[in-house]
């Protein structure tokens, strides 16, 4: 009995902290999950991350109210 499905989820995340040393405080720690889960769900959701990270903070900027996370899209957009 396994949950391969979660521990494939989470590997960019442990491969990202191996690659750069750890996480040197509970602060950046804390920083990574929280950046690693919006990456994870949104690339789930079919969006891209990057993009949409920085479309959401442009919003806050203009606004100084953040964007909820987009929907799921379909095949068809």
């Amino acid at each position: 009995f396994d949950n391969n499905h979660a521990e494939r989820a989470i590997r960019p995340a442990v491969m990202i902290r191996k690659n750069s040393y750890g996480n040197r405080s509970e602060r950046g720690a804390d920083a990574q999950a929280v950046l690693m889960s919006v990456s994870r769900t949104l690339q789930q959701r079919g969006h891209a991350p990057l993009k949409t990270v920085v479309e959401a903070l442009n919003t806050y900027l203009a606004t100084g109210k953040l964007p909820p996370l987009p929907a799921k899209t379909t095949p068809l957009g």
